[in-house]
């Protein structure tokens, strides 16, 4: 090859490789969420819903309850007491793809829904 068909060659070489380069990586850095959940008798506030939480990231969870309870977080084996009007705080880290309920048990209430993806 000549020196200009190297040259041409290598800089169609890099216009190709462009847009592989712009579209940067397919995963994202880490989230950290957060959410304060209030439970006065059967009551929980805000309502029970679905948090999405991606794959290491984490959520720092607090609860204040107007009760003692055991609060459960299936999927990541966590099962802490409730004392009445004392908030909470439990840190669940995204690992295991899958849809986990954390609830109490007395009474038994959900009180949200997270899913790793």
């Amino acid at each position: 090859m000549t020196p200009t068909r190297t040259a041409l060659a290598g800089a169609l070489m890099l216009v190709a490789a462009a847009p592989l380069a712009a579209c940067g990586s397919s995963t994202s850095a880490p989230t950290h969420q957060r959410l304060s959940l209030t439970i006065k008798g059967s009551q929980v506030s805000p309502s029970p819903h679905q948090v999405d939480l991606g794959a290491g990231s984490t959520l720092t969870l607090t609860v204040t309850s107007d009760h003692d309870d055991e609060l459960h977080a299936h999927g990541f084996e966590v099962e802490k007491p409730l004392k009445a009007g004392v908030p909470l705080t439990i840190t669940l880290k995204g690992a295991q793809p899958g849809l986990y309920e954390v609830e109490t048990h007395h009474p038994p209430l959900r009180l949200l829904s997270v899913a790793v993806r």
